[in-house]
């Protein structure tokens, strides 16, 4: 929005961040003189008063304790309520209080650093983000924003820690992208570690591979769709090479046969490459109903080639990942140093 699983999308980046480092050495330390600390008081209690004027519009009176304020921004015990439930419905993790404040702190210094490198993300990119992960479990943007509330969350929540994690990692990357590179010989001393043929870890296997799809509108009666999973059962039973299979195919009413395309084991999920290894050369994977109708996959060759296997694939995702987390977890550190957080109980 590393990480935060279906045939996933197998078969958001941020502006150019030049100029971060030259922006980092230009800027220095403003003076505070005691006039500029009087109107920093102003302003921080302008701020508290305005906010619980806001959050008393959205949730009971009694929840509306503020526990820190972080630069001029407040958190509250409301807040804190809602980051334990979104973390126990989303992610399946349990927080007590102070872990989930302590996220929620992280959050608003995330923000708050990437945007002052000129690291953001407008309201519409975010809103089709929302819309997007909505999709994803088959519903519109109402719909999971209905769910949400059901389950005591509200979509503002969410999107907040959307906006957050995308930003902060975009910053992140920019700063560090070049040095989070991870070397081969990293790749494989890790490979050896778990006692993986670094020989073999350098070979994939290359499928050729045509999707056949037995059209179904999405407004059939289910008897229609149960009829072409039948077809599509009958076809899979008589393909025995994709010569005579593919013409058989493309002699069916309402049938759409794809181009050839080749794919590396490396490149897709393992539920799906162990479906294409036990699937003979010739033969199709079972027919699977899907929203264009029912489709099926004919693997019309499979061969071994020199390139990154998935395992050493997987290897080097997970050491750039570490390296990631580590640089994260350093400029979040920075950002707590030098930020304004007062703890208001």
């Amino acid at each position: 929005m590393s990480g935060t699983c279906r045939r996933e999308e197998e078969l958001i980046t941020m502006p150019a961040m030049g100029g971060i480092s030259a922006a980092t050495s230009a800027r220095k330390p403003n003076a505070t003189t005691p006039g500029r600390r009087s109107v920093r008081a102003f302003v921080i209690a302008s701020a508290l008063a305005l906010s619980a004027l806001a959050v008393a519009g959205t949730a009971p009176a009694h929840a509306q304790q503020i526990l820190v304020m972080v630069q001029g921004e407040p958190i509250t015990s409301f807040d804190v309520a809602q980051r334990i439930k979104m973390v126990q419905l989303t992610e399946r993790r349990s927080l007590n209080q102070k872990q989930a404040l302590d996220e929620l702190i992280d959050e608003r210094l995330k923000i708050f650093t990437a945007d002052r490198y000129g690291v953001a993300l407008d309201d519409a990119d975010l809103n089709k983000m929302f819309a997007t992960m909505a999709s994803r479990s088959g519903r519109t943007s109402d719909q999971l924003s209905q769910a949400l509330a059901q389950s005591g969350v509200s979509s503002a929540a969410m999107k907040k820690k959307m906006r957050a994690d995308y930003v902060w990692n975009n910053y992140v990357r920019g700063r560090f992208g070049s040095a989070t590179s991870v070397r081969d010989t990293d790749v494989f001393a890790a490979l050896g570690a778990k006692g993986t043929d670094t020989t073999q870890a350098q070979r994939t296997t290359e499928y050729t591979i045509r999707q056949i799809v037995l059209v179904v509108s999405r407004t059939a009666p289910p008897a229609t769709r149960s009829q072409r999973l039948s077809e599509a059962n009958a076809l899979r039973g008589r393909f025995n090479d994709c010569d005579s299979g593919i013409e058989a195919a493309r002699a069916m009413r309402e049938v759409v046969v794809r181009d050839p395309v080749i794919r590396t084991s490396a490149d897709i999920s393992a539920p799906l490459r162990k479906l294409l290894n036990d699937t003979p050369i010739g033969r199709t994977t079972p027919p699977e109903v899907t929203q264009a109708g029912v489709e099926l996959v004919a693997i019309c060759n499979k061969r071994e080639v020199i390139g990154d296997s998935a395992e050493k694939r997987e290897v080097r995702d997970q050491l750039q990942a570490k390296q990631f987390e580590a640089q994260s977890k350093r400029l979040l550190e920075e950002a707590r140093k030098t930020a304004l957080i007062e703890y208001r109980r």
